[in-house]
């Protein structure tokens, strides 16, 4: 059944993208999720805050690369598959794994999305104060939605405070 478990945040994602990309979209993150004991439901929202409209390829103005968002300066730091950012499970693979170091290091969900986002001691980004709140909106709702395709036996692993 595992191979399965990305199905319902797929069909989700799949309202802001094709169905094959959601699909990929979907795997990696739960992938990432299992591997990093993370939830799957807060790495979508880093992602959906990031990237609404499921864009591989987007580029920001300050450099973050791809759904994810990341810096070019992480690629290859982490293990992961691949370097090449563009590609949909490298950079969520570099993302996820961005995410839980400052995660580690911080012991705080709030203050590990604010480093994320580059909000750390200057303000790089106009409302970077808010980005948490953000994430956090967006996991919530993915979380509910999850909530709504899961069997009652695998609802406990979202039901984790840091969703």
């Amino acid at each position: 059944m595992a191979r399965y478990d990305h199905l319902p945040l797929a069909q989700i994602l799949s309202n802001s993208a094709d169905p094959a990309l959601a699909n990929r979209v979907a795997r990696a993150i739960v992938k990432e999720a299992r591997e990093l004991q993370l939830s799957p439901s807060l790495l979508a929202g880093v992602l959906l805050t990031e990237n609404a409209r499921l864009e591989p390829e987007t580029i920001s103005n300050k450099g973050a690369v791809g759904l994810m968002q990341v810096m070019r300066f992480h690629a290859g730091v982490f293990d992961c598959d691949s370097d090449d950012l563009l590609q949909v499970e490298a950079n969520i693979c570099h993302g996820a794994r961005v995410f839980a170091s400052y995660l580690k290091r911080t012991k705080d969900v709030r203050s590990a999305l604010l480093r994320y986002n580059g909000c750390v001691k200057t303000r790089t980004t106009p409302s970077c104060r808010r980005y948490p709140a953000k994430v956090l909106r967006q996991a919530n709702r993915i979380r509910h939605q999850l909530l709504l395709y899961l069997p009652p036996a695998k609802m406990g692993a979202l039901s984790s405070p840091a969703l």
